[in-house]
């Protein structure tokens, strides 16, 4: 069975470059298995939430991969997504998904699976 763990330190990444030290031990942990994606937790606030802090959130969890062995994350779990239709809700997520995509310390194939079992660190 593979498993996909949200890492959520402080509703987001937290302020730091790296995660505190428990969060750096436990996730050093997980993504020594190899059924285990970690991916970072970012709010989106249905679309309200400033994009540059989205933006801002998903380049943190991508400079784990610089800052610490072994805690890079393999994907960004966006929360509280918009589910209203809009061009600029459209824009806005987008934006953010190419973020995502596009972050050189976000490791793996970047997507995750709705059928994979989730769990929330």
């Amino acid at each position: 069975m593979n498993y996909t763990v949200i890492v959520n330190p402080d509703s987001g990444p937290g302020p730091g470059k790296a995660p505190n030290y428990d969060f750096l031990l436990a996730i050093q942990r997980l993504n020594a298995y190899p059924n285990v994606r970690t991916v970072g937790y970012v709010r989106t606030g249905y679309g309200n939430r400033s994009i540059d802090d989205v933006l801002h959130d998903v380049a943190t969890y991508s400079g784990w991969a610089t800052n610490a062995t072994g805690i890079a994350m393999h994907g960004i779990f966006f929360d509280e997504a918009p589910y209203q239709y809009s061009s600029q809700i459209a824009d806005y997520m987008k934006t953010a998904n190419g973020a995502a995509s596009s972050a050189e310390g976000i490791q793996g194939d970047k997507v995750v699976s709705a059928v994979s079992t989730n769990i929330y660190l």
